[in-house]
């Protein structure tokens, strides 16, 4: 969506509505993201298809606002179709591996904590209420046998052939553990740093970004801690009473590395990614 359409439909929408200043976020995958006078959030479906799942994703986050402990969107503006939502914009900055690691340890222990309740209070949500709000539940055997594919046909021709062997042998780990039995739960889909807000005033952890939602394996929302090492990913393991058993840590590493493979596909699916940064998490998550 460009920026001055998206501006005018905000205004049309919300006529008593005012500012100053915008800024755009171009590196949205499935919204388009305007910030109004830095203190209002706007989001609109870049696909049609999106469409009533972001009013989906405003009733759920509507449900589980009493239920968490960190913040989330609260979404006060939304359009008469759905289509077109805003939020009073979250304090604090993405906690990227940098900014983690220029904490001190009771900061860590502060966001472990609130990750641990806030992850168990996601995940104890029941699947029945769930899909009451339009959430998803993939089949993770289909969605690995399309990503094989995709892999075959654009990943593997432009790897060095050492490296080839290493990414079959993954995804035949990765198959084997698709038969695996586990729970399965509501899961935010996507916690990685971009979307794990720390504000460091308030000592306060906020979560955004709620797009990837889904009825799925709960180790998925632990595989983005992995960024910040397997120490950290421990430490919010073991203040977490929510559904896990004794592969959830494995598996939240078998997700980890698959974001790489992962991004080097969708770089060529239109998604705003680069093989190149798909590759140097390869290298980075691969390694021995």
């Amino acid at each position: 969506m460009e920026e001055g359409p998206f501006l005018r439909r905000i205004q049309a929408e919300f006529p008593d509505l005012r500012w100053t200043s915008h800024r755009c976020l171009t590196h949205g995958w499935d919204h388009a993201v305007v910030i109004l006078d830095e203190a209002i959030v706007f989001r609109a479906p870049k696909a049609r298809a999106y469409r009533d799942a972001l009013a989906d994703e405003v009733r759920l986050l509507r449900h589980l606002q009493p239920r968490v402990n960190v913040g989330i969107p609260d979404y006060t503006y939304q359009s008469a179709d759905g289509s077109l939502a805003g939020y009073p914009l979250l304090p604090g900055r993405e906690l990227d591996v940098d900014s983690f690691r220029a904490l001190s340890d009771s900061q860590r222990g502060r966001i472990a904590d609130q990750l641990a309740a806030f992850l168990t209070a996601v995940h104890e949500i029941p699947k029945s209420t769930a899909r009451e709000f339009g959430v998803s539940e993939p089949d993770p055997r289909k969605d690995l046998d399309d990503l094989r594919r995709d892999i075959e046909a654009l990943v593997l021709p432009r790897l060095a052939p050492h490296e080839v062997p290493v990414v079959r042998a993954f995804l035949t780990e990765m198959a084997a553990e698709s038969r695996s039995v586990h729970p399965t739960t509501l899961i935010h889909g996507d916690l990685s740093g971009e979307h794990v807000l720390w504000d460091a005033e308030n000592q306060q952890v906020n979560i955004i970004d709620f797009s990837d939602r889904s009825i799925g394996d709960p180790a998925l929302d632990f595989a983005g801690l992995h960024a910040y090492g397997s120490e950290f990913l421990e430490q919010v393991l073991k203040r977490y009473p929510g559904p896990k058993d004794e592969g959830t840590p494995r598996r939240a590493r078998l997700y980890f590395r698959r974001g790489a493979l992962e991004t080097m596909v969708q770089s060529f699916q239109g998604y705003p990614c680069t093989f190149e940064e798909g590759y140097a998490e390869l290298l980075a998550r691969f390694e021995p």
